[in-house]
């Protein structure tokens, strides 16, 4: 019997700890991940605000938007590289789908922008706004998404369920 308990407790303590320090390295590259995205599609909203108001040239945002798509793009397949805990799959592969959302959000604003650059394009045209608006409103609101996910995924605790929908939010904020 003192052999098994020996067994029992040489060595092994450690793996008791592992998925809790699994879970802490996993919020902690979310957390840095999500806060990078986050700023980069703030930018992408705010310089897509700016061509809306015409304070920013097509050809430049178009510049712009390139260099935020290749950072976005980076973070995205890193997104997919993380190995999130069982019960996080579904929240992370939304946030990961609303983060595709943002993406072609910028890809309709890049549209738009092409547009302005057609020959014989009629100097009224508000074509391609339709286009920026359409953009701002997809990057807008995945980004809105993408944090309300981020927030339950970084709270979230083993045992607990992993929602973030309208009415686990409510209850959350009753508690």
């Amino acid at each position: 019997m003192v052999f098994g308990m020996r067994a029992l407790f040489s060595g092994r303590r450690r793996s008791i700890f592992v998925p809790g320090r699994e879970l802490g390295a996993y919020r902690n590259d979310l957390f840095e991940r999500t806060q990078r995205i986050d700023a980069r599609l703030s930018e992408v909203a705010d310089d897509v605000e700016a061509l809306r108001r015409r304070a920013l040239d097509p050809d430049e945002t178009v510049e712009r938007l390139t260099i935020h798509e290749e950072s976005l793009d980076s973070e995205a397949e890193g997104l997919r590289g993380m190995m999130a805990p069982e019960e996080l799959h579904g929240l992370h592969m939304e946030y990961e789908a609303n983060l595709e959302r943002a993406l072609r959000g910028l890809v309709t604003v890049e549209r738009g922008c092409a547009i302005t650059r057609l020959p014989h394009r009629p100097p009224d045209d508000e074509e391609p706004f339709i286009y920026y608006k359409r953009g701002h409103g997809n990057v807008t609101h995945a980004r809105l998404r993408m944090a309300e996910i981020v927030e339950v995924m970084l709270r979230w605790e083993p045992g607990k369920p992993a929602e973030a929908s309208v009415t686990a939010r409510l209850h959350r904020d009753e508690a």
